[in-house]
């Protein structure tokens, strides 16, 4: 898998866990709430990880 294949797959599987969150907020128990928001936070992290290889990888002309 390339680096933007994993950068595709994780901003999917943000969006999915995003929903997730906001959902639990509303509905759900505040815990469940809690785990998909600092899951969303820690796939953004790693997404800004993979953003700044890619970045380093390929320098602006």
């Amino acid at each position: 898998m390339t680096i933007e294949q994993d950068i595709e797959a994780l901003k999917a599987r943000i969006d999915k866990v995003q929903t997730d969150c906001d959902a639990w907020r509303v509905a759900g128990p505040e815990e469940k709430y809690l785990e998909a928001y600092f899951l969303v936070e820690a796939l953004t992290l790693q997404l800004d990880k993979f953003m700044n290889h890619l970045a380093a990888e390929r320098p602006l002309p």
